[in-house]
């Protein structure tokens, strides 16, 4: 039982800016920002605490709309948040149901888009089985460790078979061995399914270990300082790619930026 895998989605951000307005004042949050996010491509965001990455995520999301500029997903305008886009949130604690089992959470979006029982049952179970929880199928999340809680959000995400993956802080709730085993997790999932990934991150290790690009954000409003191409190729190590030069190369350069050094 495999997962059908699916060509991901184009993004394409044009100029988009964000401003709120309210209490006599307006907080202009982004500036302009422009980039391209290819079918299949793993882009990580990082930037200085409070420059606006979860800002963006939520603009992308279509959760919160733009000021100015567009968003598209497929050339299709973002307005509304996009059948194909799923997120997964840092606070799995909160995204999960804790008097649903792990089963029946995975299930849950998939009953609100009235998928038929036969075809719900099967991608629960692929989804199970692509990220390591097999024979969790009745446990509650509050009987799960935190790593294999966010493996059920994670599969929860992969059950309703998006063509583009958002993920805010991922791994920043979770022990250090887990967080390199979901990064892991993560590169199989973008590989078996061919998804557009998009990752939020306070962690330039986490950044360049998992990204074929970098985009970093500075300033007040937030712009694009850099995209970094990260050529570190695949299949990626948590020990020999972390060992390249080139690793540190990358890390200290996108360091550099965020701390406005270049």
């Amino acid at each position: 039982m495999t997962h059908p895998k699916r060509t991901g989605a184009r993004l394409e951000l044009k100029d988009v800016t964000k401003t709120y307005t309210g209490h006599g004042e307006d907080k202009h949050v982004l500036d302009r920002i422009n980039c391209i996010v290819e079918p299949g491509e793993f882009l990580s965001i990082v930037g200085p605490s409070g420059v606006g990455k979860t800002t963006l995520l939520r603009l992308l999301t279509g959760l919160t709309p733009v000021t100015s500029g567009e968003i598209l997903l497929d050339g299709k305008r973002v307005t509304s948040p996009p059948e194909d886009l799923a997120i997964v949130l840092q606070e799995y604690t909160r995204s999960l149901m804790p008097w649903l089992t792990v089963e029946k959470n995975i299930e849950l979006p998939l009953k609100l888009k009235k998928i038929a029982k036969e075809e719900r049952r099967e991608r629960v179970q692929s989804a199970i089985l692509e990220v390591g929880l097999e024979g969790n199928d009745s446990r509650y999340p509050w009987q799960l460790s935190g790593g294999m809680q966010q493996r059920v959000a994670i599969a929860r995400a992969l059950a309703s078979r998006p063509r583009i993956l958002v993920m805010d802080e991922p791994f920043a709730s979770v022990d250090a061995q887990t967080r390199l085993d979901l990064e892991d997790l993560v590169l199989k999932v973008r590989d078996d399914f061919g998804i557009t990934t998009l990752l939020v991150t306070h962690d330039m290790d986490e950044a360049v270990y998992l990204a074929d690009r970098v985009l970093v954000l500075t300033g007040k409003p937030a712009h694009v300082a850099a995209e970094i191409a990260v050529p570190l190729g695949y299949p990626r190590d948590q020990v020999d790619t972390r060992a390249h030069p080139d690793f540190g190369h990358l890390r200290g350069e996108i360091y550099q930026l965020i701390r406005g050094k270049r």
